[in-house]
């Protein structure tokens, strides 16, 4: 039986935010201002073409871009969650993804980030023949197939979960969220090859031998989680919080 054509779940954050930012130039307005302006036809160019090699790599028609909601639901978890993302938009990104729902099939959902569209859209089982196409790490917490921009690969549901446990234990600078202090990469892999247990009762114990609560431990694997289809209420549009 021929597989149906491959669709391309994409991280769309990503790629407009770079088309937005190349597309930027300054512009003199008189002797003494000069302005910061951005090019929507360069922008739309951009990711034209971007979509364009995306579409001949894996041999399809079939896209669908996602973007991050303007709420977030992690910040009623951590009132600091990405609070260190203080860095503007580039010039007219607001304007490119308004002409993208124009253009190309486009998924935002209430309060979600972009990795978490796609890891509901992935484990929903409305796609049989499915890639995500994203340079975020947090998509190795998703069970399929992945192109990172460098590689391609294939998550197992097992090593889906081992890398939820391990951004919870060493934490994400970029996100805003720290894990255990003092837990980087290695340790907290080196906690997780040595688990006595299931992965969580293993974090829960390293987090309160650093002199952590359970519910410390739970508020960072909120935070880390990338959400599934059964992370979602369908009926009700809202996240439901992740219970190991």
């Amino acid at each position: 039986m021929k597989l149906k054509p491959t669709t391309i779940l994409l991280d769309a954050d990503y790629f407009f935010y770079r088309a937005a930012a190349a597309s930027e130039y300054e512009m003199t307005w008189d002797a003494d201002v000069t302005v910061i302006a951005g090019s929507l036809t360069n922008g739309q160019k951009i990711i034209r073409s971007d979509v364009r090699q995306l579409k001949e790599r894996f041999d399809t028609d079939q896209l669908i871009m996602t973007f991050t909601d303007v709420e977030n639901f992690r910040k009623k978890i951590d009132t600091n969650y990405k609070s260190n993302r203080t860095k503007r938009k580039p010039c007219g990104f607001k304007r490119l993804l308004n002409w993208a729902k124009t253009e190309y099939e486009c998924i935002r959902m209430p309060q979600l980030e972009a990795d978490d569209v796609l890891g509901i859209l992935s484990t929903s089982g409305c796609y049989t023949n499915f890639v995500i196409v994203s340079p975020d790490k947090d998509m190795e917490q998703i069970p399929c197939r992945i192109y990172n921009l460098k590689e391609e690969f294939t998550q197992t549901p097992e090593q889906a979960e081992y890398k939820l446990y391990e951004q919870c234990l060493s934490g994400d600078p970029v996100d805003g969220y720290s894990g255990i202090k003092g837990i980087g990469k290695k340790k907290a892999q080196s906690i997780l090859n040595n688990k006595e247990g299931s992965y969580w009762d293993t974090v829960l114990k390293a987090f309160k031998d650093h002199g952590y609560k359970e519910a410390d431990a739970l508020k960072q694997l909120r935070l880390a989680k990338i959400l599934h289809s059964d992370n979602w209420d369908y009926a009700r549009e809202r996240p439901i919080l992740f219970t190991p």
